[in-house]
Formats: structure tokens, sequence, C-alpha cells
């Protein structure tokens, strides 16, 4: 889902696009390649806390005059590409209150980075593997099986912490130089291969894609994984989180793939060897001077988990596991948090009045969050008591006008009551801040079409489906949209989109 990062509020976050370069952070740390022994590290500790205290002394880390063949407008034009056969191929996690969660702890990083070449796009792909990766020209996929094994928020910014250091040293641009033979549309399918997780299907996929000798440049080298997790360790040092979690996360990362990724050979990972990464953090803490850290709440993290966990688990498996935490918790915040979880499986399996009694007992745990009230209102909303289901929403945008999530389901609450034009002006808020959120073109066709306004309804039925991945279907009320349409700006639009299609073929 395509969100720019440039001047975000606390409340909303605006598409404008940043054209602004990469500047260096001298604060960050250049450390040798090799292990230390006790001796070493103390040595190397003494110079490097010495250079600490000379300017001069810090190297530079990241050469921002580094030319590439492969230039920042070629690496857009490859993203956007790469973006479209992503969406067609893979499954997103197209689900506001998530997304809007991932772009405001990513916005946080990214102001604390400084100028970037471009703007930063993040995506939930539905995915079990423990995995993110950065794709060309800002683009960051985080699968949902690593968002449910973080154990904290603060390792989950350490990984988007450290694909952003990907981009800002245009790895990805290094990786894509060295071999020119790999289009945008085969790297998403190698991706799609590695997606799967290995076996027939995975290797099909794979070698579908690309030979062994081309693959493998598309690995990033150590050198890369160690000035991406550089980047990651002084971000999150400047954002007041502690660095430890970047250890956390890279222990449970090397767990997980040794179960997980072991039938996908090592140049196909992007992030190959996690316990050399480990390695490395342990050491960039060791000679840097602890401080005390700040705590993070956990709230919108732990629930963001559990709205994953009901859109891609098995809910068979789930709805017994909350029972039991709920019966074996051992403080009332993880027995809420299971009650939590468990109401989600309700809404999913449509027993709207056992959500609704479920939430209620979160809302009088959690009075003051936001979401819990959206929650309440969905299952109202669900449950056929429009009126119950507008109290929620309205109380959730009064304290919130930028949550989206509200947004959204009070102009779907509007539109049932018949407030259409109110509801339309809800909706296109909603576009504004999340130009390729297929649903909101939907309900916007529809209130088209109830205005008789076909060529429109048409018009926006094709972005729906080309945000979806569903190409043939955009097209076909693209073109229908430009027999019926006079507006120039939308049939430039028209004209774009059709193009992006055919250069897809």
């Amino acid at each position: 889902m395509l969100v720019s990062l440039n001047n975000l509020s606390s409340q909303t976050v605006s598409i404008e696009i940043v054209k602004i370069k990469t500047i260096t952070d001298s604060r960050l740390l250049s450390i040798s390649n090799f292990r230390f022994s006790f001796l070493k590290q103390c040595l190397v500790s003494f110079i490097v806390l010495s250079c600490l205290l000379t300017v001069d002394c810090i190297p530079s880390f990241y050469q921002s005059g580094q030319a590439y063949a492969f230039s920042i407008k070629d690496e857009k034009e490859y993203g956007e590409k790469m973006l479209a056969v992503i969406r067609k191929e893979f499954n997103l996690i197209d689900e506001l209150d998530i997304l809007q969660y991932i772009v405001q702890i990513s916005k946080k990083i990214v102001v604390t980075a400084g100028p970037q070449y471009f703007d930063y796009h993040f995506y939930v792909i539905d995915n079990r593997e423990f995995n993110a990766f950065a794709a060309p020209s800002g683009l960051i996929f985080i699968h949902s099986g690593i968002i449910g094994a973080m154990k904290t928020e603060g390792e989950l910014v350490s990984v988007i912490a450290h694909e952003i250091g990907h981009v800002m040293s245009r790895h990805i641009a290094d990786r894509i130089d060295k071999t020119k033979k790999v289009s945008a549309g085969t790297l998403a399918m190698v991706l799609a291969g590695i997606l799967v997780g290995g076996g027939a299907l995975s290797q099909a996929l794979i070698t579908g894609g690309l030979a062994t000798g081309e693959a493998m440049f598309l690995q990033f080298s150590r050198e890369n994984e160690e000035e991406a997790d550089r980047i990651s360790f002084a971000l999150m040092q400047d954002l007041n989180r502690d660095p430890q979690d970047m250890v956390s996360m890279l222990n449970t990362m090397h767990k997980v793939s040794r179960i997980r990724m072991g039938n996908i050979p090592q140049y196909l990972l992007t992030h190959p060897k996690p316990e050399l990464r480990m390695g490395y953090v342990q050491d960039l803490i060791y000679v840097h001077p602890r401080k005390n850290y700040a705590a993070f709440d956990q709230f919108d993290f732990k629930r963001v988990q559990l709205k994953i966990a009901s859109l891609s688990e098995d809910l068979n498996k789930l709805k017994p596991k909350y029972n039991r935490d709920i019966r074996n918790a051992e403080n009332e915040e993880d027995r809420i948090l299971a009650q939590y979880g468990l109401s989600f499986i309700h809404l999913a399996e449509g027993e709207y009045s056992r959500a609704i009694e479920g939430l209620n007992t979160v809302n009088s745990f959690y009075s003051d969050k936001v979401n819990v009230w959206v929650d309440l209102g969905r299952a109202h909303l669900s449950n056929g008591d429009l009126a119950q289901a507008s109290k929620f929403f309205e109380m959730a945008r009064n304290k919130d006008p930028g949550n989206w999530y509200a947004a959204y389901y009070l102009a779907l609450t509007l539109e049932k009551k018949g407030e259409i034009d109110r509801a339309e002006q809800l909706y296109l808020q909603v576009q504004s801040h999340v130009p390729d959120y297929p649903d909101v073109y939907l309900q916007l066709a529809r209130i088209a079409e109830d205005k008789r306004d076909t060529g429109l309804s048409h018009f926006y039925l094709g972005l729906s489906f080309f945000y979806d991945g569903n190409f043939s279907s955009s097209t076909f009320h693209f073109k229908k949209a430009k027999e019926l349409l006079k507006s120039k700006a939308r049939l430039a639009e028209i004209d774009e989109k059709l193009s992006k299609i055919n250069e897809l073929k």
C-alpha cells in the first residue's frame, strides 16, 4: 500500500513527495569484519570510544557521491514495475489500521534518518515466513510471519530500520547494477519462490526466474548487511530505543530460519546467516556506551499482532490457544489480550454478539484506546446496529480525526444510513492518504453509480482492480470509462495506468 512519509503529523499522513538527497550520519560506527578476542575487544573499545570524542576521527560510512549506472530515475521506474507484479502475485494485507500503525512507527525512523532519495512505501504480505525485504525505490515489504514472531515493538522497529538502511545506502541499485539481466518481473518471481518456503513450487518459480549465478547477485553482501545494521543501530539509539532489540530479533531469525528456510539455498535468501549479523551487532553494542533507553507502550503493537493473526493464521488452532491463555494468564493484561484475540476470531467467523461481548471486556480495561472503539463499532455494524456503530466511530473520529480506520468504517455506516454526501467525503479523505487502497475505490464506484455517473463508476472500478493486481478487469473498466468521461485529468490518469499495464505484458 502506497503511503508517502513526508510531513507526517501525529494524526495525519501527508502524501507529498520527498525529493532530497540522503546525507551521512557521522555518528555511525565503522567496525572491522573480524570477531574480536577479549584483548582485541578491549583495544578496539578504547580506540573507538576515544574517536567518539574527535569528530575528524569518525569515518564516513556512506559515500553519498558513489555513482551507479542504475540511476535514481531507473530505480524508481523499476520499483513501479516490480510493485505492479507483486500486487498481482502476492496476497497483501490491506487493513487500514495495520497499515497506519506500520506507517506511523516507520515515519519516526525516516524522520530520524534525515533527507532521503525516495519516498518510502510499506506493505504487509500475508505470508508466514520470517522475512522482510527492501525493493527498489523505497518499497519495503514486511511479512505477517515476522510481525507475529516479534516479542516487542522495538524488535519490529529494528527490522524496518535495517531495511531503510539498505534503501539509504542504495544496496538494491548495486545488486541490480551487477546483473542487468534481472528484470522487475523476474525479481518478483524469485521472491515469490522464496515466499512459498521451499519445495517443488518454490524451486519451479526460482528456476523459471533466473540462473544460480544471477541469483547470487541478489543476495546482499556481508558488507551490505553490516552497513544496514550500522544504520539501524544508530537509528535505534537516536530513537531512544534499546539496540539489544536487534540482537533478540536476530536470535529469533536464526532459530526460525533453521526450521522454515532449510530448503532454500543461502544465495536465494535476501538476508543470509543471521548468526553472523548477531555477532556483529553485539560488537557494536559492546563498543558503544550504554544509556538509559525509553520504555514504549506495547498496546498498538500487540493489537496489530492479534489482528494479523486473525487474518492470516488457522483460526481453529488459534481459538483453543486464546481460551487456554484466558484461563491461565499470569496477569490481567495478558488475559485481556487473549480475550481481544478471541474477539477478532468471533468477528471473522460472523459471531458478532460474542465479538461485542468480548470487545466490551477489552474496552473496560483499555478504555482510552481509539482502535478498540473502532473494533466495537465494526462489530455493531456487522450486527446491523447502525446507531451503536455510529456512536463508536464518531467517538474515535472526535479523539483522533486522522484515524483512517475510523474514517472508512464511519463512511460505510453513513452510506448505509443514506448520508451519501458525507460518506463520499470521508472515502475521499481516506483515498487522499492511502491512494492505492482498493476497497475505497469500490465504495466510491458504488456511490458514483447511485448518482448515475456510470463513467466515474467505471473509472473507480478500474482503479480498484488495478491496485488489486487484476489488470484484465482494470483494463476493461478503464476503457469503458474512456468512452464516457470528459475530464482531461481523469482521462490522462487512465492513459497512464493503461500504459503501465501494457509495459507489464
